[in-house]
Order: C-alpha cells, then sequence, then structure tokens
C-alpha cells in the first residue's frame, strides 16, 4: 500500500467581517458580551455583506432575490481563492498531473451536476470530480477517501476543497444558531510522492451514528437547525474518543502530539476538549475566535494557516465531528 501525502494547503475567508456587535442591531436578545462569554467568538467572516445579512434577517429580501443580483459567492469562485493560496506554497505543483478532485460543503449550490464538477470548470481542469460530504466532518471524510484511492494507486493526485458559506442558510432571528457560523474554504493537494515538507497521512478513522441524524440538519429549501445540548455534549466526547482511539492504535498517547485541531464549532467546546486530552495551551491551534464556525473548512483551515509552523517529525492530530453523526480523526507527520 502506497503512502499518501499532504504537500500543501490553502484556505481563504471572505472580506466582510462580523463583529459580535452587529449582531445587536437584529434584536434577537444576543448582546455582544453574551456571545463571547458563551462561545469565545469574538467575529466571524461573510460571503454576504453586513446589509444582505440585515435584509435577510428583516425580510427585505430572499437569498434568491440576493443570488439574482450577483450578490452571493459561488462555490467554484469560493473555492479559487483557496487554491490560489495553496499555489504559493508549490508553485512547480502542474494542475494537468491532477486526476481527481473532491468537495465536501454543506450549503452547495447545485443538487446536479457535483459541486466539484463547477470548481473543476472554473479552474480550467479535466479530471474526475465529485462530492463527498458529511457536513463539518467533511475534510477527514474526503481526506479518508482520498488515501484510499492513492494508497491502492487508483488515482494518483488529488485535490480536496471544503468551501462553506453558512450564512446563507442561516436564521437570522435565531440567536442560538447564527450566531456561531461564519464562512470559509480550504484547499489541499496529495498524492503518494514524498516531497520534503509535506504532511505524511499517518492514519484516518471514521464513524457515523445515523441514529442522530435530526440533530443538526439543513432541510431543502430552509435554514439550519440544531439541537445545540444534545450536539455540544456529543461533539465534546466523540472529540475525546475518537482522538485516544487513532493514537492508541497507532501505540501513541497524547504525549506523542505536537499539534492538536478541533472541529471549530466554538471556543468553549473545544478548549474543554483540548484540556481533556491533556493537550497544553500552545499546542492547541484553532482559529473559531476569529472566524466563526466554518464547518467542514475550520479545521482544515488551521492546518493551512498554521502550515509553516510545522517542523519536521510534528506528529498533528486533527479530529473532528459533524451532522449525520459522523466523526472522524487523522494523524499527520511533517516529514
Amino acid at each position: 500500500m502506497k503512502s499518501t501525502y499532504l504537500h500543501a494547503m490553502g484556505h481563504f475567508h471572505p472580506e466582510t467581517v462580523v463583529p459580535n456587535s452587529f449582531f445587536d442591531t437584529l434584536d434577537i436578545g444576543s448582546e455582544e458580551s453574551w456571545i463571547e462569554d458563551r462561545t469565545g467568538i469574538r467575529s466571524r467572516r461573510s460571503v454576504l455583506a453586513i446589509e444582505d445579512i440585515a435584509d435577510l434577517r428583516w425580510g427585505r429580501k430572499t437569498l434568491q432575490q440576493l443570488r439574482q443580483e450577483g450578490r452571493v459567492l459561488s462555490i467554484a469562485d469560493f473555492a479559487t481563492e483557496a487554491w490560489k493560496c495553496l499555489i504559493t506554497r508549490y508553485p512547480d505543483l502542474d494542475p494537468k498531473t491532477i486526476d481527481t478532485l473532491i468537495c465536501g460543503t454543506s450549503i452547495p449550490d447545485f443538487d446536479i451536476p457535483a459541486n466539484a464538477c463547477t470548481i473543476a470548470a472554473k479552474l480550467g481542469w479535466s479530471c474526475l470530480s465529485f462530492d463527498a460530504n458529511s457536513a463539518c466532518s467533511s475534510f477527514v471524510l474526503d481526506l479518508h477517501v482520498a488515501r484510499q484511492m492513492i494508497s491502492t494507486g487508483a488515482q494518483k493526485t488529488m485535490a480536496i476543497f471544503n468551501p462553506e458559506r453558512y450564512s446563507l442558510r442561516m436564521d437570522y432571528t435565531d440567536r442560538n444558531s447564527c450566531i456561531l457560523f461564519g464562512d470559509g474554504c480550504s484547499a489541499a493537494i496529495l498524492s503518494s510522492e514524498h516531497r520534503p515538507g509535506s504532511l505524511r497521512v499517518v492514519d484516518t478513522l471514521l464513524y457515523s451514528d445515523p441514529s442522530g441524524c435530526d440533530l443538526v440538519k439543513v432541510p431543502e429549501g430552509q435554514c439550519f437547525s440544531q439541537n445545540g445540548k444534545a450536539v455540544q455534549k456529543f461533539a465534546i466526547t466523540r472529540t475525546i474518543e475518537v482522538t485516544e482511539q487513532i493514537l492508541a492504535r497507532n501505540d501513541l498517547s497524547p504525549k506523542n502530539v505536537k499539534y492538536f485541531t478541533g472541529h471549530q464549532a466554538n471556543l468553549r467546546m473545544i478548549t474543554s476538549a483540548a484540556d481533556r486530552l491533556g493537550i497544553a495551551t500552545d499546542h492547541h491551534l484553532h482559529n473559531v475566535a476569529e472566524l466563526g464556525n466554518q464547518g467542514a473548512a475550520g479545521a482544515p483551515s488551521v492546518l493551512s494557516m498554521n502550515w509553516d509552523r510545522f517542523e519536521k517529525g510534528d506528529l498533528i492530530v486533527l479530529a473532528v465531528v459533524g451532522s449525520g453523526l459522523t466523526w472522524g480523526a487523522t494523524i499527520l507527520e511533517k516529514t
């Protein structure tokens, strides 16, 4: 079985900054200090302009109208921006060598075609393109799928994109959900070729519990909803559990981990999990305080934002949870 290497990553967060103070103007009972005390989140980004979010809140416009007016950044355009970041770290990559593109997103532009195909078309690539989504845990799912395909020799060079635009499907009258989410996109390039500075994918581990499929959902044509209390308990428990499991099956312990990052749901939750795992504060990487919960893009964008920090031999563990319910983890080693 061939090894799989992550050669480079990229990220993109849109320009619109949505500070906690903005929610005071929506009259939903969410004061600036209340949000930070409860979640640790101070701001987030959106593909929408501030005035567009306000229009959605007060019913002055619909999402369909914003799309018709060209005010919604597409999946393909979003992914292209993350790719621009990635390519600065791998300037000699020949896109013609990429034979597969996977897209994992919770808020797609299309039911069909696959959103991966729209990204490939935008980038001018001719390759196998398909979607693989498990909401906020999609990056590990996509990495798991890519690793299996590369390790068997079925595919050689693969790209993963996780574009998330939760601001398009928020109920801006629901203070328990709309304050949490931000928009972001990550990109990754993988192959079996060892290149200095790459991250070797040591292992991936995935689970699902479909009995919880109603706990986090975005029904067709409707807004995001979740059972917050149940989901937070699940997220902390499974993050700890899957991290311990993947370390144990590789004869490792939390003491061997140089850096840890989890699903960027909220800072209080992921800090609780890291503390219980015994991860020191300066080895716990996160971006949720400034960027909010970016769904599937959150954890991989943390890796991308810290790409130059990793040194040879560092072990990085990433653990994520998502709708489904699905959860998973990966161990990466800097080479």
